[in-house]
């Protein structure tokens, strides 16, 4: 698992309680009784009207209803907690976190709101500020468990581990039965390579929840780290059976089919995989190649077209996709990818690999 994945699993987890679809009806329930029957009716129609572009998903014109209604209702904190909400969708993570202020600013005691405003800057990779917003949190409501493992998971994501260790000591001290307390102990230990400790704690999460996939695989990559392969796949292969609709673990199980010799059940796991959770990049990238190389060209372009709008400077996918498209009889577009392909290997000092991308194009007989 990527460095950082933990601890944002962790943030998003707990900001997820805001993370509702913003309807008319409940920004309504929001408005002031100092609005005119005039105004009051203006804002209804704006929230309708901007209910429907959020059904849409024109999240840009749903807040420019919002900012309307929120000038003619300038005391209703849910209507600057919907624009909040939309300006994450749309990834603009300060404005999100601005609106959020706003909010917080009329309703201070509504902890969804400060949820989310930590939410917003960690996506903004301001960590310091998200910390302190969940040190507010604590500081108000000494015994929320989720304000703990935000607090814990920005933390560990600024590699404050030794003000991670005291957050998650003062949490298994209030919350001792709660298993992402474990969790995120586990977490800790790993990211400090201090492996025997992550995995008392997480065979200790393993028996408060025997049916969490996450823990399984954690306990997979403690024992990757461990060097005990067989114990890797056990795990993997519980996470599996637990919850079989977790992408991750398909992906995992999938990698580790492959490793052995065994095609066939890896690539219908990594097909699971992507059904699951399509924007799992490595997942089409482990199909997309398996594909390729049975020439399964349709789906080969799929996966890697995510790969290439997720990874546009990558030069490998440009490449790879050029090969799918090839076979699938798109020349025109395969020749166009390898040429980028190769302008991305030449900007990045990769001579052998520009060097490969001409002579595939020199033997497709499409060379400048």
């Amino acid at each position: 698992m990527p460095p950082g994945v933990e601890a944002r699993e962790l943030t998003e987890t707990v900001s997820g309680v805001t993370a509702r679809i913003v309807t008319a009806d409940y920004l309504a329930q929001g408005q002031t009784a100092s609005l005119s029957e005039a105004q009051q009716e203006q804002v209804d129609e704006l929230l309708r009207q901007g209910q429907e572009r959020v059904e849409a998903q024109d999240y840009a014109r749903a807040i420019d209803y919002y900012q309307q209604a929120a000038r003619i209702d300038r005391e209703n904190a849910r209507i600057f907690s919907g624009i909040g909400y939309l300006q994450l969708q749309q990834g603009n993570f300060e404005a999100a976190a601005q609106a959020y202020r706003q909010a917080i600013d009329l309703a201070p005691d509504n902890r969804p709101f400060r949820y989310a405003l930590a939410h917003s800057l960690f996506e903004a990779e301001r960590y310091q500020a998200a910390a302190d917003v969940y040190r507010e949190m604590i500081e108000m409501a000494p015994n929320e468990v989720n304000a703990y493992l935000g607090l814990g998971g920005v933390l560990l994501e600024m590699e404050n581990y030794r003000e991670a260790t005291t957050v998650y000591e003062q949490l298994a001290d209030i919350a001792p039965g709660n298993v992402k307390v474990y969790e995120a102990l586990g977490t800790l230990h790993i990211k400090q390579e201090n492996f025997e400790e992550a995995l008392r704690f997480l065979q200790q999460a393993q028996r408060l929840a025997p049916n969490n996939s996450i823990v399984y695989l954690s306990l997979a990559d403690v024992y990757d780290h461990l060097g005990d392969e067989q114990q890797v796949l056990n795990h993997v292969r519980r996470a599996v059976e637990v919850d079989p609709n977790n992408a991750v673990a398909q992906f995992r199980m999938g990698e580790l089919l492959e490793q052995q010799g065994n095609r066939e059940a890896a690539l219908s796991h990594y097909r699971r995989a992507v059904e699951f959770d399509p924007d799992l990049i490595p997942a089409h990238a482990a199909l997309g190649k398996m594909l390729l190389e049975r020439q399964e060209y349709l789906q080969a372009v799929l996966s890697y077209r995510r790969l290439v709008a997720a990874l546009p400077e990558n030069p490998g996918a440009h490449y790879n996709l050029g090969l799918a498209l090839w076979g699938q009889g798109a020349r025109g577009q395969a020749a166009s990818q390898v040429r980028q392909a190769q302008d991305l290997y030449r900007a990045q000092g990769n001579d052998e690999g520009a060097e490969r991308a001409q002579a595939l194009l020199e033997f497709w007989g499409v060379a400048d």
